[in-house]
């Protein structure tokens, strides 16, 4: 009798071990937390995909230098969309079945967000973009899984109007791509434009995919416009702007150009003169003004250049701030699933909370249980019910030396537009024939977004320490029936 009792004790002490190791190795069973970031390092905006990458990188670099979240360190695993509809389909059912990541930051434009966000939402996973600002995604029912750390062009279709205005046109013609990027900036400008006594005389929308873009300029022309607005992306819009220059439309019709053709290579893309002379030097056009966010900027800056010893450049700040906030929010919720980040993303970032802009300071205060409010390197960032943030526009322009240069802020608000000293595009010399530009790297077809999926849940490995609880188990088993015979 004694020996049974020894026994029965004995066992039951080893279910209490296999309880409680069972339950530390699920606390710790993560070695790293896996973060996505799919940009566009190829195609039309390969120049913008890579830098935004290495903002990312950057960022999630000081995270791990800083204990990381929740114990363990991240790691970014890196999809190229090429900016395509198709090639990011497949990098974000990557990511979501095979990765299992809980969070994607990216893409890099909204067309390939668009091709994504069924497969996104459908499995939980939270998406976090710099820099799509197509207005569709402010209303698209993604369950409250898609963020943004730049504004929507409903208030940079917005600026570009009022640019005009205060420029003394009265007429345009729109060129723009075919895609939720192109169609929602268009679509907002047209409507402030009008209300603010312009006319809109053409409305053309071009593929992104094509090499060639003669009839779409001279459409846009033909009607002898006050300004051209272009939407566009470097590689095609580069190839529009030396075939309105070719063709003799930048003569008489000035050219007002959207944020995706603020980089520092569209003024050598273009090509110069018979003088030498950069093509389109004093073109201008509207951006989010990076500089409006202060010493957290340069700061960022200053890290930044000093880590890949190159110039930020457009939405890079952004992107620094999509994966801290997403660093922050998973310690924050104390786990790494796409719907508790969710839940915690404007608890970091919004009132109330102690304001921080240092990542280290931010998780010290996460960790001693305090709230915070992440003020960004890309400015003020409160997230509103629908994930989207504010933002101010400034005037960019291409200098004489091809460069592209920040000038005067955009007052979005108020009934007058406050003039502005920046350069006006100077009439262009006599052309002479040049030579045939180069085909644009070509983009695949478009797809069709991707239906919304059920969400599944995880795959489950057991507990490793399960086998030596039952192995313990069972000679327990075993010396309980020896003792048994014996005593029969």
């Amino acid at each position: 009798m004694k020996t049974k009792v020894i026994l029965v004790c004995l066992i039951t002490v080893s279910l209490v071990m296999s309880l409680l190791l069972s339950g530390s190795t699920v606390a710790t069973e993560e070695k790293e937390v896996k973060i996505g970031i799919m940009q566009a390092l190829t195609g039309d905006l390969g120049t913008y995909g890579g830098p935004m990458t290495d903002a990312a990188k950057l960022a999630i670099k000081e995270v791990n230098e800083n204990g990381g979240v929740l114990g363990v360190n991240i790691t970014a695993i890196v999809e190229d969309t090429a900016t395509s509809e198709n090639q990011a389909v497949d990098a974000a059912n990557k990511l979501v079945k095979m990765d299992k990541v809980p969070a994607i930051i990216g893409t890099t434009s909204s067309g390939p967000s668009m091709a994504i966000i069924g497969i996104t939402t459908g499995k939980g996973v939270l998406q976090i973009s710099s820099s799509n600002t197509a207005p569709d995604f402010t209303t698209y029912e993604d369950n409250d899984l898609f963020f943004r750390t730049c504004p929507s062009d409903a208030l940079q279709g917005k600026a570009m109007a009022r640019l005009a205005i205060n420029e003394g046109y009265t007429t345009t013609s729109t060129l723009v791509l075919n895609n939720p990027y192109g169609v929602g900036f268009e679509a907002v400008f047209t409507e402030e434009f009008e209300s603010l006594g312009g006319k809109i005389l053409e409305s053309v929308k071009y593929d992104p995919a094509g090499t060639i873009f003669d009839s779409e300029v001279g459409k846009v022309c033909k009607s002898e416009p006050d300004f051209v607005m272009l939407c566009s992306y470097p590689e095609t819009g580069s190839v529009i702007l030396k075939a309105a220059y070719e063709k003799g439309n930048m003569i008489d019709i000035d050219w007002l150009l959207s944020e995706g053709l603020r980089d520092e290579t569209l003024a050598e893309m273009v090509g110069k003169d018979v003088a030498g002379n950069y093509i389109i030097a004093g073109l201008k056009g509207t951006t989010p003004d990076p500089r409006v966010a202060g010493p957290a900027y340069e700061t960022f800056k200053q890290k930044y250049e000093a880590e890949y010893e190159k110039e930020v450049t457009t939405y890079c700040s952004n992107s620094y701030d999509a994966a801290v906030l997403v660093a922050l929010a998973i310690e924050k919720a104390g786990k790494a699933e796409g719907t508790a980040i969710r839940d915690s993303m404007r608890e970091i970032a919004n009132t109330p909370g102690e304001e921080v802009t240092n990542i280290s300071e931010a998780l010290a205060l996460i960790r001693d249980g305090k709230d915070i409010n992440y003020q960004g390197a890309s400015g003020e960032i409160t997230f509103d019910e629908n994930g989207d943030v504010s933002g101010a526009y400034c005037i960019w322009y291409i200098a004489e030396n091809g460069s592209v240069v920040l000038a005067e802020p955009i007052e979005l608000e108020g009934p007058e537009v406050t003039p502005t000293p920046a350069p006006s595009p100077s009439a262009t010399p006599t052309i002479t024939p040049t030579p045939t530009p180069e085909e644009a790297t070509p983009v695949p077809p478009k797809a069709t977004p991707t239906p919304k999926e059920e969400a599944t849940p995880a795959e489950e490995t057991p507990a490793p320490c399960f086998e030596a609880v039952f192995t313990v188990t069972g000679i327990l088993a075993i010396a309980y029936l020896v003792l048994r015979r014996r005593r029969a």
